[in-house]
């Protein structure tokens, strides 16, 4: 026998619908009615699956904002993001974050190049006022010869010029602030991380955010971050430097020009002087030549006339404590292209039977102590024998070492070649000019 099994919840209700109410009046039912079977509910569908909670933006902006901490210059705006979710019940959300810029950054460069164009107006000023002095000198007539090489190296600038040729420099090439990102330029930046929910709470990992574009900027300088004074690139900016630039460089030139003529001026000046000095030290050597000429011309006069025929010195000897008298006569003399030769005699003079002959020689040329060298030999003759005198006359090379002096004079020594170790031994001889004696007719 089969039976239907009858889920209890609708047996119970049947069960309750079959029982008479206790107020109501039992109802009349026809049998045909109560055979008829109860109808079974239709099946209703299983529920969904509760789906796990989702980050939203609040969740994530948190992590991502503290990427930019960095970048104080940058100010986050509204983030977008998409969720993927993954097999373990995460999810990959994926950023974009659009970032805009507080303030002007700017970047450091160097100033426009017309500023170095306008510059070289100076040059040419500056090239004359650097010119050599050969270059001057030249200009103002001086002949090659007069030219040193001192003269041909390049002059540098003087002070003021110099000064006023670096503030242009500076003027012209230092570098200048540009703005190269605007304030209020907005950037996209992307990136991605997972989220998962963990006991309620949602844990942030693999957080990747694209800075490039911050990192690049970082480099740059904030507009609350420039320099005090800093030259910031505008309009006005410019051309207050050109107007600067205009004013050094006319400074520049109105303070080279009598600069580069004074420098001309200096080098005819120089010239002048040089070839006056010149045309003085020619004259002064054509003086000197002269007074030399006439010098040399009185003194071979001097000496031709001292050492001339029938010219006759006096005076005396000395030895120790020994003296006695002795005169040189010439008899004649010879003039030659650098000397005088004679002959003469050597005798006592207050004995001049007692008589040697003589040769000797004067150079023309003056000795460095201002007098003529005059060498003599003694020959033969009649001499004293009691006089000490004998000993040069015995030796047969007896030397008169002699010198003639400016005024006139003869002194100098009595000698023998043989005597040159015992110098001692020599006399000393002391002569002046004297008149020649008339000789006797009958002698």
């Amino acid at each position: 026998m089969k039976t239907r099994l009858i889920p209890s919840a609708l047996l119970m209700a049947t069960t309750l619908v079959a029982l008479p109410s206790c107020y109501e009046e039992e109802p009349t039912t026809k049998p045909a009615e109560q055979q008829q079977p109860v109808q079974q509910p239709e099946p209703q569908p299983e529920p969904e699956p509760v789906k796990p909670a989702e980050p939203t933006v609040d969740i994530v902006a948190p992590a991502v904002h503290a990427q930019l901490a960095d970048f104080g210059f940058a100010a986050p705006g509204e983030m977008a993001i998409e969720l993927t979710p993954n097999p373990d019940e995460s999810f990959t959300v994926s950023i974009n974050l659009p970032v805009s810029i507080k303030e002007n950054l700017f970047t450091s460069q160097n100033a426009p190049a017309h500023f170095n164009e306008e510059r070289k107006a100076i040059n040419e000023n500056a090239a004359a006022a650097m010119l050599p002095e050969a270059h001057y000198l030249m200009q103002v007539g001086a002949p090659t010869d007069f030219i040193t090489d001192a003269d041909r190296a390049a002059t540098p600038l003087p002070e003021n010029l110099q000064t006023l040729a670096n503030e242009l420099k500076d003027l012209s090439e230092s570098a200048v602030y540009v703005v190269t990102t605007p304030a209020d330029t907005t950037v996209t930046l992307t990136g991605s991380l997972k989220a998962k929910m963990n006991n309620g709470n949602w844990d942030i990992t693999d957080l990747v955010l694209d800075t490039s574009a911050l990192i690049e900027m970082a480099s740059r300088t904030p507009e609350s971050a420039l320099p005090q004074d800093a030259a910031v690139m505008t309009a006005d900016f410019e051309q207050n430097q050109k107007n600067l630039i205009a004013e050094k460089i006319a400074a520049f030139n109105a303070a080279a020009a009598p600069y580069i003529q004074g420098r001309e001026d200096a080098a005819r000046a120089r010239m002048v002087e040089a070839q006056t000095r010149r045309e003085e030290e020619a004259r002064k050597a054509e003086e000197q030549a002269q007074a030399a000429a006439a010098e040399k011309e009185a003194w071979l006069n001097h000496i031709t006339a001292a050492i001339a025929e029938g010219k006759l010195f006096s005076g005396e000897w000395t030895r120790d404590n020994r003296f006695g008298t002795i005169s040189i006569q010439i008899d004649a003399a010879v003039k030659f292209e650098d000397s005088i030769q004679f002959i003469g005699k050597l005798y006592d003079t207050k004995l001049p039977e007692a008589c040697m002959d003589i040769d000797g020689r004067c150079p023309l040329a003056k000795s460095e102590d201002g007098s003529a060298r005059i060498d003599i030999n003694i020959f033969d003759g009649q001499y004293d024998p009691d006089q000490p005198t004998a000993e040069v006359f015995d030796a047969k090379d007896g030397v008169l070492l002699l010198n003639l002096t400016q005024d006139g004079k003869i002194n100098g020594d009595m000698t023998c070649e043989s005597w040159k170790e015992t110098p001692e031994k020599a006399f000393k001889i002391s002569l002046a000019p004297a008149e020649p004696k008339k000789t006797d007719k009958k002698r």
